[in-house]
């Protein structure tokens, strides 16, 4: 057999199979041995990209979060009202059930990657506020729309993405359907608030 041709190997193609390593084996147990292994590669066409190790795990911050975003952007974009697209997207980030795109567990376990190195932690802290400033944009075309009514937008979207990640690490945590879909209503419901949403949304919790 002939070497394999790596000439259309790129960066998207190598991080979606350190995506399945750490899916595995968690980023303690990935290698860029591991990951190149997977490929059918030599290990030195990683290294060309990535330098190091840490250098291809604040890459999968980047991945990470675009892969989330574009998850969102696909299921917002046929939507033209504004309350659909509130409602999609809290529904989104407060899912108790499976039924919209998830970040998993390779995700949360880039969250503790940074607590112990501050060069990811600083990348994690950019793509947080990527994040914010997509959740500002919502809020403003809510707004226009007598939706919503906020007195500044930055600090509505950061109390909303604090409660989403909030949410994101007790789902993943707790193994109780019904708590689960509790703390989701009730972190929804905070999120309307934060709102000032006048929407058929704002239920109030029994």
């Amino acid at each position: 057999m002939g070497r394999k041709s790596i000439s259309h190997i790129r960066k998207p193609e190598i991080l979606r199979h350190t995506y399945k390593v750490v899916e595995e084996e968690g980023f303690k147990g990935m290698t860029i041995g591991k990951i190149a292994k997977r490929m059918g590669v030599n290990s030195g066409l990683l290294i060309h990209y990535f330098k190091s190790k840490e250098g291809l795990i604040m890459e999968m911050v980047d991945f990470l979060y675009e892969t989330s975003m574009n998850n969102y952007l696909k299921e917002l974009e046929a939507l033209t009202s504004s309350k659909e697209r509130m409602e999609t997207l809290l529904g989104i980030l407060f899912d108790a059930s499976g039924t919209w795109p998830q970040r998993d567990a390779v995700f949360w376990s880039c969250y503790a990657m940074g607590f112990r190195d501050e060069n990811i932690r600083e990348r994690i802290r950019a793509m947080m506020l990527k994040f914010i400033e997509f959740g500002i944009e919502e809020i403003a075309g809510w707004e226009e729309t007598g939706l919503a009514s906020v007195e500044n937008k930055k600090r509505a979207s950061a109390k909303i993405f604090a409660l989403s990640e909030g949410f994101g690490i007790v789902k993943n945590s707790l193994d109780d359907p019904e708590l689960i879909k509790e703390v989701a209503d009730f972190f929804k419901n905070t999120t309307l608030k934060i709102l000032n949403c006048k929407s058929a949304l704002n239920q109030e919790q029994p």
